[in-house]
């Protein structure tokens, strides 16, 4: 707003904008001041409300309430719906302005039709609606740049065992990742090592469940008589050592390599002269460490050499939002790697994404294998599945109690039940909207009523 000045002898100057309707009354409710556009909603030009009496203008039906006399009773902003002559809703705010006595000496008020705060409303619901889908989009763009090498972090625990690994990563300490046969421990274990500082050494695993115990000192020490045997350890210098399912090495072998890993030396069998060892220690086990050091099953200073930093991988069976990630990946990947172009029927995905995968990753990608190279049709449906897989995949409405529930309550219930199905079938709600034949907005709506019953 420019021109505006409250000067004494300009009460006939008409405010110089033509952005705003204001208008400017004294103590006495004449109008001394009015910008270009005022009287607009009266049906009357500016030039004409300069001069006239609020209360006239009032007992003349040209709009009410008046919103000076409202001001000079309460001192303070007042904001009033007015009506006008022609029925229209006026949104009025009047401001006051005092003198050096204390004394409302004039009143500002500014409007706005209703009907445009409407239009500014419905822009500001749809601005939320865009912002909604772009909040979308950067969580997707996020969990997309968080799947590295084959490591899926949708799970809200994925996600934290990976920030946990990733802000351990360059310290150099001692990780233990803890979870099922198959739950991705190597693949972490690998991540840590990549986001390291020695992740230009090398990266070399021990795997304590196959090794024989015969083999134990000359596959991690080596051989000063074979010169083609280098140990594990000599391998791994300046890297990074994975002891892969530590929690299987016996307990007597457990004290050879805590006494290595205490004084960061070994000899090779056959040498006399100890070699250092500068490697940083990651180690997985499908047992947690402290329970089996109560049970007297792990020796405790391996324990406290290793277990600084621990992560805990659950199973698919508790992480379906990985699951439904990992059964798209890999339908794309075998689709491509097979060269064909192969989807899956909804009762299928849903029985897939429900299933509780005891052998996790490496279960999932069989059987998602083994449906593309079996199934002869291009939509895999439910009699491709394995016979151990497959059973009726059809709705049952026997889970839904009937006794003592309302049939309001009973279709809520299904409702909720299709919502989630569907988040797991699509990825944003603008394609669940689709799919389900309702608008986007309806869909966060319900989504964010159901979400109180989690």
């Amino acid at each position: 707003m420019t021109g505006f000045f409250l000067h004494p002898n300009s009460k006939e100057e008409i405010i110089d904008t033509y952005e705003e309707d204001i208008i400017v009354t004294n103590a006495a409710g004449y109008i001394v001041k009015a910008s270009h556009i005022s009287g607009r909603h009266y049906g009357i030009s500016a030039e004409e409300l300069l001069g006239e009496s609020v209360y006239d203008l009032e007992k003349k039906g040209i709009f009410s309430p008046a919103i000076t006399p409202l001001v000079l009773r309460q001192k303070k902003k007042v904001v009033v719906i007015q009506t006008t002559t022609a029925g229209q809703k006026v949104l009025i705010t009047g401001m006051p302005f005092f003198n050096e006595a204390g004394e409302v000496e004039f009143v500002l008020s500014y409007s706005y039709e209703v009907s445009e705060l409407l239009v500014i409303h419905d822009y500001m619901k749809e601005l939320e609606q865009e912002m909604l889908l772009a909040k979308g989009e950067l969580s997707l763009l996020r969990k997309e740049k968080l799947a590295i090498d084959g490591l899926t972090i949708e799970n809200r625990s994925t996600r934290v065992a990976y920030e946990t690994a990733r802000n351990a990563a360059p310290l150099d300490v001692s990780i233990v990742i803890y979870g099922e046969q198959g739950t991705g421990k190597s693949t972490m274990a690998k991540v840590i090592h990549k986001e390291s500082g020695r992740k230009n050494g090398p990266f070399i695993e021990i795997d304590f469940e196959t090794m024989p115990e015969a083999m134990f000192e000359r596959e991690l020490f080596g051989s000063e008589f074979e010169q083609t045997e280098t140990g594990l350890l000599t391998l791994a210098h300046g890297g990074t050592l994975y002891l892969k399912g530590v929690d299987k090495l016996p307990l007597h072998l457990q004290s050879k390599l805590t006494q290595i890993l205490k004084e960061r030396k070994y000899t090779p069998v056959g040498a006399e002269i100890p070699l250092p060892l500068d490697v940083r220690l990651i180690s997985s086990s499908e047992t947690i460490l402290a329970e089996a050091v109560s049970e007297k099953a792990f020796h405790p200073d391996l324990y406290y050499l290793l277990h600084i930093v621990p992560v805990h991988l659950q199973p698919l069976r508790e992480r379906k939002e990985d699951v439904r990630t990992l059964i798209s990946t890999y339908l794309e990947k075998f689709s491509a790697a097979h060269q064909m172009v192969k989807k899956l029927s909804d009762d299928v995905y849903f029985h897939l994404c429900h299933f509780d995968w005891p052998g996790n990753h490496g279960e999932l990608i069989n059987v998602m294998e083994r449906l593309i190279v079996q199934s002869t049709s291009t939509i895999i449906t439910v009699k491709d599945l394995p016979p151990e897989y497959r059973k009726e995949t059809g709705e049952d409405f026997s889970m839904f109690q009937l006794e003592g529930q309302s049939l309001p309550h009973l279709l809520e219930s299904v409702e909720m039940k299709i919502l989630r199905d569907a988040q797991l079938r699509y990825r944003t709600t603008t394609e669940m909207a689709k799919v389900l034949g309702i608008s986007q907005p309806s869909v966060v709506r319900k989504l964010k009523k159901y979400s109180h019953f989690e």
